[in-house]
C-alpha cells in the first residue's frame, strides 16, 4: 500500500520515484498539527491526500477547521517563496491576502456544494510584492468517515498568461479602432487614456506636457478604471524627479520604479509623491524631435512590482498612441495654419475695400476677435469726443455696446498702460491672477458687470509714425486661451490694421478739409461776432469797473472836505467818518472779489476740504448776510430738513458762496420782499437754492447768466452796483467741489431762483462733527499798549497811529526799517504793526531782527498782500497776525484787547468754554 496507507520507512511503497512533496510529507511531524500522527488518520484524509498526490494538475488539500494543508509538486510554483512553512500550516494564514475573497467560497463547500469556474483574478502575495493573477479553478467537498464534509480539495490551472494575452489584444484591437477613428488631438487622447486606465486596473494613467520655462508638469488628462479622476489642469513640480531621472526621460529612457519609499533616486521627493498618492510608477518619455514634450505616468497608490511584460506594453501603448498624437497635431495645425491665412486674407480684403472709420474699426475688431479665438474683443480707438476724452470705446465683438457703456474708459493701469503707451502686446493665461492686476482703487480689479475675462490679450496699434491709433482687447472666459502663435498672428495683423486706419484718416481728414472749407467763412463771421461781443464785454466792464471804483471816491472826497472845514460840528465829523468808511468798505469788497475771481478762475486757490453738515453753512452764511437782508427789510426763510445732510468741501468757500447768492437776491429784489433759503437732500446730492420775489430774468440772460462779467441791462446810474463778476465766481468755486449750478426765472419782474448741487459726503469721507459755536467771550476793557508802527506810507501809518491813541495806547511811527532799528523808543514796544513792502529792508526780515530784541512782543502784518503765500511767509518771519489793508479798525482793536502782555498777571485770560449746538 503507497503512503500514507503504509508508514513504513522501508514499505515496497517507498519507490524512489516518489515526488518530492511525498517525500516531505513523510518526513513532516504531523503529530505537531490538528490532524495528529499518520497512523491515527482516518481513511478518508489518507484517500484524499493520496489523491492529491497522485494528481498532476496543480493540488492542495485543506483539511478540518484549522485548514491544515496538503499539496503536490505542482502546486509548489504557486506558492513562491511561501512554500516553507505552507505544509502543515492553516491555509487561512498562508493566503491571509485572499481569504476575504475564496473564505466564503469555502464555506460554500463544507456545506457540500461544489464550486468552480474560469479566469478568477486574485491579487497574491507571493514574493514580497501583490500581483493579480487569473485562475481556473474546482473546490470540490471531501467527506470523513462519517460522511460529514472535513475538508476542501482545490485543483487549478494558472492561466494569467493567457488572460493578460487575451486582454493585452482585445485592447490593441480598441486602440488601434480609436487611433483610426479619431481625427482630432483632445477626442483622441481623452479616448486612449480612458482605455488604458481600463486595461491597468488600480491604476492612475496620465499624460502631462512639460513647460521648461515654469519647471513643471502640466496634466493634460488623468483616468484611473476609465473614470477621470478630475486631476486634468493641474500642475506637478519637475523637481518630483532627481536630476538624473530627468536626464534619462530627456534620453528617451522609462523609469520604473516599484516603491518610492524605498527607491534610493526618490528620497528627496519620497514624502510628496505619497502624498500625491504615487507609491510606484511608470514614467515613459514622449518626444518631439530631440525635445522632450511630456510623458505618460502610470502609477499606483501602494508599492508595486511591474512587471518586463506590463512596462513593456505601456512604452508600446504610450508611444503608439503618441505617435498618432503627433499626427493628428501636425494635422491640426496645418489646417489652423490654413484657416488663419484665409482669415488674414478675408481681413485684408475688408480692411483694403473700405475708407469708411468707422467700418473700418467695426471690421478690424471683428476680425481680429475671429483670429484669436476670443470670446470678446474691442477697439479703444484714440478719437476725442466733445469733452476731449481719449481713448473712447469705439467698436465692440462678441458683446453688446451696453456691457461697457456704464464702465467708464480704461485707465493707464499697470495692464491697460503698455498698450495705450505703444509697447508689445500684453498676454495673460489668468489676468485675475496676474501681479500687475487689481493694483489700482477704486475697483481694484474688474468692475461691478464686466465681462468675465480670465484670458487676456491685447496689443497696441500704432501709425507708420509711431502715433498710438488705439489698442484691441480680446477677453475669454476660460483660461489659457491664448498662446504664443496667437499673440504673432495679432502682432502681424494690427500692421495691416494701422495701414489701413492711416488710409483711412487721410481720406477722413481729405474729407473734413472739404467741410472746413465750405464753413470757413461762416466759421470767420462767428469768430468775428463772437470778438466784438468780448470787446462790447470788455468795454462795457472797463467802463462799469471804471464808475463803480468812481462811486465811492466821490463821497469820500466830500467828506474829506467837510472835516476841513472849521465849522465842522461834532455830528457833521462822526456823519463824515461813517461815510469815508462806509465808501471804503465797498471800494475794498470791489477789490476783493477783483482778485478774487482772478485767483479762483486761474487755479490759484486751493480748497480747504473737510466733512461739513451744510445747516451750520448755511447759518453762517445767514449771519454774514443779514446787514444786506435787513437794510432792504426783506423777509428772509429758511428751510431746512431735520436731518443732517453732509458734504466734502472747503467751510469758508461755501459760505461765500452762499453769502454771494443771497446778497444778489437783497440787491435786485424792491424793499420788502421776500427771500428764501432752501437745503434738500436727494439720494446723492444736496440742493441749496437761494429763491427771491425780485426783478428776476430775461430768458436771453439765463445761458449766460453764470459767465464773467455777464449782467442784464441796467439805467446810467448803475442804482445796483457791482461787477457782474459774483455768478461766475460761485459757478467756479461750487465746480472746484464737483458740483454744479443752475438758475431759472419766468421771466423780468418774476423773480428768480439760483441752486448749488453738490455731492453728498459718503462713508468713506467719515463722519460729521457737530458745528461748535462758541459764547461770545466777555468784552475786554482796553488797555493802554506801547506799539510801534512802521510804514513807508506816511499817511496810512499816521492816521492809524491818531486812531490807536485815541484808544490810549501810546504809539510810535517809522517810515523805515533802519530807522526803527537805530531808535531808542521803541523800547518797551508791546506790539510791531509793520508793513511788509518797506524801501529799505522787508517787513519780514525786519520782524525777524526786532523779535531777537523784543522776544515778548506781538508782532502784526499790515500789508496789501493777503494771499495764501504771503500768509505762509509772514507766519516763517515770525508774525503772531496778518491783516490785510485797508484794515477793519475792530478787528486791530480786537487784537490788541487780546494781548496778554497788555494785561496784569491777575487779569483772567482764561477763554469761555466752547458750547455744542446751534443758535
Amino acid at each position: 500500500m503507497p503512503w500514507p496507507f503504509d508508514t513504513t520507512p522501508d514499505a515496497a511503497s517507498a519507490s524512489t520515484t516518489m515526488s518530492e512533496m511525498e517525500r516531505q510529507m513523510r518526513a513532516f511531524p504531523w503529530e505537531t498539527t490538528a490532524v495528529g500522527p499518520v497512523a491515527g488518520w482516518p481513511q478518508s484524509l489518507k484517500s484524499a491526500v493520496r489523491t492529491v498526490l497522485d494528481l498532476r494538475l496543480p493540488a492542495y488539500l485543506a483539511w478540518g477547521d484549522g485548514y491544515v494543508q496538503f499539496f503536490n509538486d505542482a502546486y509548489v510554483p504557486i506558492l513562491g517563496d511561501k512554500k516553507d512553512n505552507a505544509l502543515g500550516n492553516d491555509s487561512r494564514v498562508t493566503w491571509s491576502e485572499i481569504w476575504p475573497t475564496i473564505g466564503p467560497m469555502w464555506q460554500q463547500v463544507r456545506q457540500g456544494e461544489a464550486l468552480g469556474s474560469e479566469g478568477l483574478p486574485l491579487t497574491i502575495n507571493r514574493y514580497g510584492y501583490y500581483e493579480t493573477c487569473y485562475f481556473s479553478y474546482s473546490y470540490s467537498p471531501i467527506y470523513g468517515d462519517t460522511g460529514k464534509v472535513e475538508g476542501v480539495l482545490v485543483t487549478f490551472a494558472d492561466i494569467t498568461k493567457a488572460v493578460l494575452g487575451e486582454r493585452r489584444r482585445a485592447y490593441q484591437i480598441k486602440l488601434a479602432d480609436t487611433l483610426r477613428r479619431e481625427t482630432e488631438f483632445g477626442p483622441m487622447l481623452k479616448a486612449t487614456i480612458r482605455l488604458t486606465s481600463e486595461y491597468f486596473a488600480n491604476s492612475n494613467v496620465a499624460y502631462v506636457e512639460l513647460d521648461e520655462g515654469k519647471r513643471t508638469f502640466t496634466v493634460k488628462e488623468e483616468w484611473k478604471d476609465g473614470v477621470e479622476t478630475g486631476g486634468a489642469q493641474g500642475t506637478l513640480p519637475v523637481d518630483m524627479l532627481s536630476p538624473s531621472q530627468l536626464d534619462a526621460l530627456r534620453a528617451g529612457t522609462t523609469i520604473c520604479i516599484d516603491d518610492v519609499s524605498t527607491d534610493p533616486e526618490c528620497a528627496a521627493v519620497a514624502k510628496p509623491c505619497i502624498m500625491l498618492g504615487i507609491h510606484s510608477v511608470v514614467v515613459i518619455p514622449l518626444k518631439d524631435g530631440d525635445r522632450l514634450h511630456g510623458a505618460g505616468f502610470l502609477y499606483k497608490d501602494h508599492p508595486y512590482r511591474w512587471t518586463d511584460d506590463e512596462r513593456t506594453l505601456a512604452e508600446d501603448l504610450a508611444r503608439r498612441t503618441w505617435e498618432a498624437l503627433r499626427r493628428i497635431r501636425a494635422e491640426e495645425a496645418l489646417r489652423e495654419e490654413t484657416r488663419m491665412l484665409e482669415l488674414m486674407n478675408r481681413a485684408g480684403s475688408v480692411l483694403a475695400s473700405t475708407l469708411d472709420i468707422d467700418t473700418l474699426l467695426q471690421a478690424v475688431t471683428d476680425a481680429a476677435t475671429e483670429l484669436t479665438g476670443a470670446e470678446f474683443g474691442s477697439f479703444f480707438y484714440n478719437g476725442k469726443d466733445a469733452n476731449g476724452d481719449a481713448y473712447l470705446l469705439y467698436t465692440l465683438s462678441g458683446a453688446p455696446r451696453e456691457a461697457f457703456e456704464k464702465l467708464g474708459h480704461p485707465r493707464p493701469t499697470a495692464v491697460f498702460a503698455p498698450t495705450f503707451e505703444g509697447g508689445p502686446p500684453v498676454r495673460s493665461d489668468d489676468i485675475t491672477k496676474d501681479p500687475r492686476y487689481g493694483r489700482m482703487g477704486p475697483h481694484h480689479g474688474m468692475p461691478k458687470g464686466h465681462l468675465p475675462v480670465r484670458s487676456y490679450l491685447a496689443a497696441s496699434v500704432s501709425s507708420r509714425s509711431g502715433e498710438v491709433l488705439g489698442g484691441l482687447f480680446f477677453g475669454h472666459s476660460q483660461p489659457k486661451m491664448f498662446d504664443e502663435r496667437t499673440e504673432g498672428l495679432i502682432s502681424g495683423f494690427v500692421s495691416q490694421a494701422a495701414v489701413a486706419i492711416d488710409n483711412a484718416r487721410l481720406y477722413e481728414l481729405a474729407q473734413r478739409a472739404a467741410k472746413e472749407r465750405e464753413g470757413i467763412l461762416a466759421s470767420e463771421r462767428a469768430a468775428r461776432a463772437e470778438a466784438e461781443r468780448h470787446s462790447k464785454m470788455k468795454d462795457e466792464f472797463l467802463a462799469m469797473l471804471a464808475h463803480e471804483l468812481r462811486n465811492p471816491l466821490a463821497p469820500i472826497t466830500n467828506a474829506a472836505q467837510l472835516l476841513k472845514m472849521p465849522t465842522v460840528d461834532e455830528n457833521l465829523r462822526l456823519k463824515a467818518g461813517n461815510i469815508i468808511s462806509r465808501q471804503v468798505r465797498h471800494m475794498t469788497e470791489l477789490v476783493d472779489d477783483l482778485l478774487d475771481v482772478s485767483r479762483v478762475t486761474r487755479g490759484l486757490v486751493k480748497l480747504e476740504t473737510e466733512t461739513l453738515e451744510l445747516t451750520s453753512v448755511l447759518r453762517s452764511a445767514v449771519e454774514q448776510a443779514r446787514p444786506h437782508i435787513e437794510a432792504k427789510n426783506h423777509a428772509l426763510s429758511v428751510e431746512m430738513p431735520t436731518r443732517q445732510v453732509a458734504v466734502v468741501g472747503d467751510r469758508t468757500r461755501l459760505v461765500q458762496v452762499l453769502v454771494n447768492l443771497l446778497n444778489n437776491a437783497a440787491k435786485y429784489t424792491p424793499a420788502g420782499g421776500k427771500i428764501i433759503l432752501r437745503l434738500e437732500a436727494g439720494p446723492e446730492q444736496a440742493r441749496m437754492t437761494v429763491i427771491d420775489n425780485g426783478a428776476g430774468m430775461d430768458a436771453k440772460l439765463l445761458p449766460h447768466v453764470f459767465d464773467l462779467f455777464t449782467q442784464a441791462e441796467r439805467t446810467p446810474d448803475r442804482s445796483q452796483g457791482g461787477l457782474g463778476i459774483g455768478l461766475a465766481l460761485v459757478k467756479t468755486i461750487v465746480q472746484m467741489h464737483g458740483g454744479q449750478v443752475e438758475a431759472h426765472s419766468d421771466g423780468p419782474n418774476l423773480g428768480a431762483s439760483v441752486s448749488v448741487l453738490l455731492p453728498l459726503a459718503t462713508e468713506a469721507d467719515g463722519a460729521v462733527a457737530p458745528s461748535p459755536l462758541r459764547r461770545n467771550a466777555p468784552a475786554r476793557p482796553v488797555v493802554a499798549c506801547t506799539i510801534t508802527i512802521v510804514d513807508d506810507n506816511v499817511d496810512a501809518a499816521q492816521s492809524l497811529a491818531v486812531l490807536l491813541r485815541e484808544q490810549g495806547h501810546t504809539v510810535h511811527v517809522f517810515d523805515g526799517a533802519m530807522r526803527t532799528l537805530a531808535s531808542t523808543e521803541i523800547a518797551g514796544t508791546h506790539a510791531f504793526i509793520l508793513d511788509i513792502g518797506l524801501p529799505d529792508m522787508t517787513g519780514y526780515e525786519l520782524a525777524r531782527r526786532l523779535r531777537r530784541e523784543h522776544p515778548k512782543a506781538s508782532f502784526i502784518a499790515l500789508t496789501g498782500y493777503g494771499q495764501a503765500r504771503d500768509r505762509d511767509l509772514s507766519k516763517q518771519a515770525g508774525f503772531d497776525h496778518h491783516l490785510v489793508k485797508p484794515v477793519e479798525f475792530r478787528a486791530l482793536v480786537d487784537i490788541l484787547a487780546q494781548l496778554p502782555q497788555c494785561h496784569p498777571s491777575s487779569t483772567p485770560t482764561a477763554q469761555e468754554p466752547d458750547i455744542a449746538g446751534v443758535s
